[in-house]
């Protein structure tokens, strides 16, 4: 409208011009040309504007026109019935019409609902290469057409077609293939590399096809021409073609000439085709890149570098078990034909091509070959277990038996030398534990009983004096009950459950001190020499505890040099670390310093089966009455109790050195005065007098006496009576426990066993709280577990009584306790 109306106003300007310029020409020259230019002007004006309103009008028809064209367009590739789809210059969908919709929800799934995926996520993995390809010349501007696979294996096979636009877009249009020809999916050809050669022959020897596999064995090129008698030795090739007429498949075992000239065996199978002309078709196995003879896995390594790893015989020969390829089904009568490194070593050379198999292992046992192979052969898939000879010494081994292609068999060798080691060190370390029970429990019980002849024995004493003649009897009853304590210890020891009440020591002091009570021990053909080490830690143990283990070595050590008139023993203090402890024998040393203990003598020595044995409990080299066996099980057993580590070296004729190794203790020990005497009470029991003074042992005060060993109560409850004690029994912690409801804080005193049924002492003592009051406590016991001996050597107003114990020493531990 603003067109028109600047128009019409530009042709009335132009007509008053004009009739202006013609009423003016009276005016003269001048007016009527500044009309007539005015007049052209408007003229030119009108013309431009009628000119612009008509290419408008020209422009406006063919806009209308296109739009409806691109919709008419999409709605024709909307309604197509194969999938489409435009994606821009990288890959990306731009637009995709139903079609396709419905085919990405059937590949992709719910993913597909938030847009167009693209065709590498409609068909992933096998097909990327022709969508790649695709892609590309795409890109490139180019039309490609590829042949896709199905979506699912019921589904048909698709051809893509891709169009390029304007901008790097294009157009994918995927179509169902029709199944045949050119349209129809690839198949893979499974023959071109199969792991066996395939081949197809004419009569005259000439392979007229040969698959990928074939040639790559013979090192062949694709279009190279190949004779049998190039790949097969020796006249191998005619015998083939002399085959022709046989019925049915042939086999026949050839020698085929590999890479480099490499003989390798194989096996061909063939089949003749009497069409005219007469083929063959052949099958070459027994060499493969998953399974080669020997000769030829280098030639097969060379082609698949880098592709295919190592190949079937070449993992054998760096298998760490023994392989055996017998010539013959029956193992007993076969012969090795070849064997892996493994075998050959774990044989000492024995297991040689032509050695007899059966000749590998001992039969020197109960073993009988027959039923041995037949076992492995029964097909049950478990191993037999047998010892194979190994120079001379022997492998414990296990043996599998398993078909060969060729006929015959091969064996499998699997050392099992370590894992039976370690079962016999889990049954030698259950049997121990199981000795260790039933010692610790046997020391209990015996523990008990010898407390009650113990005390009855000192109450008999006291009215069959000195000149009674019942008297020397009483005492062979007591040193007797000696001699059995000191057997029990000995027990609870090996077993570690003695009662331990640790401090820190100085090694140093410790041995020097040890060494005047081994002066007293030695005879005087024995030369003791105590070497001390510099800057040794301080050690956390049992100060008798560590005495007895080092008197111990030395009793065995002067026992074994007596044979030879004497010699010198030689004690050594050591600092070391952690990795020298390792070194030395252990399997995981704590972190830190650590003190060792060398006792050396120059004895007999022993050998290594007895070196194997000695701390056994019960083993000894001594003559039957003069030794119980349970000497070094009980250092061993002390040594492990401190979480240290005892080890021994030994050669016979030259003697033997035996090594503790301890843990170092941060702390340093405290000084030894009266009133650190008096924080950590000693708990080794008080020497027995001879003949204490009655009025001594006598006392005031209540105590609370809790025993479930019935005798040992009564006869311990009734002497502390006549002493002038008031004592209150209690069966077990349970009756002790409601006693002290009954009464808190109402004995002065309380003497409790510490292993009972129920609630035992420790137990006892925790539940019963402020209860106690201001009550003193003595446990007694003949063997505690080892967080009682960890509390007892933390715990102040607490000492302890082992079992068994005598009437004054009783009596002076009570009368000591009630006292302070």
């Amino acid at each position: 409208p603003a067109a028109r109306i600047a128009f019409w106003g530009a042709g009335v300007g132009a007509l008053a011009a004009a009739g202006l310029a013609l009423a003016a020409s009276s005016a003269g020259w001048h007016g009527f040309v500044l009309l007539a230019g005015i007049a052209s002007v408007a003229f030119l004006l009108l013309y431009a504007l009628a000119a612009g309103e008509g290419a408008g009008r020209a422009l406006a028809a063919p806009g209308r026109s296109e739009r409806a064209e691109s919709a008419l367009a999409r709605a024709a590739l909307e309604a197509v019935a194969d999938p489409v789809l435009v994606a821009d210059a990288r890959g990306r969908a731009i637009w995709a019409n139903p079609a396709y919709h419905a085919l990405a929800r059937k590949a992709v799934g719910l993913g597909a609902a938030l847009g167009a995926p693209t065709p590498d996520r409609v068909w992933p993995g096998s097909a990327s290469a022709p969508i790649y390809r695709l892609a590309r010349a795409a890109g490139k501007g180019e039309s490609a057409r590829e042949v896709l696979p199905a979506l699912d294996a019921e589904g048909p096979g698709f051809v893509a077609v891709v169009n390029p636009m304007d901008e790097g877009r294009a157009v994918w249009r995927f179509s169902e293939a029709r199944g045949t020809g050119e349209d129809a999916p690839p198949a893979p050809d499974w023959s071109e590399h199969a792991p066996v050669g395939l081949f197809l022959a004419d009569s005259e020897g000439r392979v007229l096809s040969a698959n990928a596999t074939l040639r790559r064995w013979t090192g062949a090129g694709a279009d190279q021409a190949l004779k049998l008698s190039d790949f097969l030795a020796g006249d191998m090739a005619k015998t083939l073609v002399r085959t022709r007429g046989a019925q049915g498949v042939k086999r026949l075992d050839a020698r085929m000439l590999a890479r480099e000239g490499v003989e390798t065996p194989v096996v061909v199978a063939l089949e003749w085709d009497e069409a005219r002309p007469p083929r063959m078709r052949g099958v070459v196995y027994g060499l493969s890149q998953t399974g080669a003879p020997p000769g030829v896995e280098q030639a097969i390594a060379s082609q698949t570098a880098g592709r295919t790893g190592r190949t079937f015989d070449d993992m054998f020969a760096s298998a760490p078990f023994g392989v055996a390829r017998l010539d013959g089904v029956d193992p007993q009568d076969a012969i090795i034909e070849d064997s892996n490194p493994a075998l050959v070593q774990f044989s000492a050379g024995a297991a040689i091509p032509g050695a007899r198999f059966a000749d590998l292992f001992d039969w020197s046992g109960e073993e009988d070959a027959e039923a041995v192979f037949a076992a492995a052969l029964s097909g049950s898939g478990e191993p037999v277990g047998l010892s194979l000879k190994a120079g001379e010494d022997a492998r414990d081994v296990h043996l599998f038996l398993a078909p060969a292609r060729s006929g015959g068999r091969v064996a499998y060798i699997v050392d099992v030398s370590p894992l039976k080691a370690l079962e016999r060190q889990f049954a030698q370390a259950a049997k121990m534990q199981a000795v260790g029970q039933l010692a610790s429990g046997v020391a209990h019980d015996f523990n008990n009983m010898l407390t009650v002849i113990n005390l009855n024995t000192d109450m008999l004493l006291a009215s069959h004096p000195v000149g009674d003649p019942s008297y020397f009897e009483l005492q062979r009853i007591r040193s007797t009950v000696a001699r059995a304590r000191g057997m029990v210890r000995k027990l609870l020891a090996f077993s570690r459950k003695q009662t331990l009440r640790t401090e820190t020591v100085d090694v140093t002091d410790a041995v020097s001190d040890c060494g005047v009570l081994l002066r007293q021990i030695l005879e005087e053909w024995v030369r003791l020499d105590i070497r001390h080490g510099r800057d040794l830690p301080f050690i956390k143990v049992d100060r008798t505890e560590l005495d007895n283990a080092i008197v111990n070595l030395a009793t065995n050590a002067r026992d074994a040099m007596r044979e030879q008139g004497g010699g010198a023993l030689t004690v050594t203090t050591e600092a070391l670390d952690a990795e020298a402890v390792r070194a030395a024998g252990a399997t995981d040393p704590r972190p830190g310093p650590w003190a060792a203990i060398h006792v050396a003598d120059e004895g007999t020595g022993m050998d290594e089966d007895t070196l194997a044995k000695i701390f056994e409990p019960f083993f000894t080299t001594k003559p039957a009455g003069q030794g119980t066996g349970l000497g070094l099980a009980t250092v061993y057993g002390i040594v492990k109790q401190f979480g240290g580590y005892l080890f021994a070296r030994s050669e016979v004729g030259r003697g033997t050195t035996f090594s503790i190794y301890l843990p170092g203790h941060a702390d340093e020990p405290e000084a030894d005065t009266d009133d650190a005497a008096e924080d950590v009470p000693d708990r080794r029991p008080a020497p027995v007098p001879s003949d204490p003074a009655p009025a001594d042992m006598a006392g005031r005060g209540r105590i609370l006496f809790v025993e479930d060993e019935v005798q040992v109560r009564e006869i311990a409850a009734k002497l502390l009576v006549k002493r002038g004690y008031e004592v209150v029994e209690a069966c077990d912690g349970e009756e002790a426990l409601e006693i002290l409801e009954d009464e808190p804080g109402g004995f002065d005193l309380i003497i409790s066993d510490v292993m009972m049924p129920g609630l035992n002492g420790p137990a006892f003592l925790e539940k019963a709280g402020d209860k106690i009051g201001e009550a003193r406590i003595i446990f007694i016991s003949g063997y505690a577990e080892e967080e009682f001996s960890q509390m007892l050597s933390s715990a102040k107003g607490v000492s302890f009584l082992p079992k068994p114990f005598s009437l004054s020493a009783l009596a002076a531990q009570v009368k000591e306790q009630l006292s302070k």
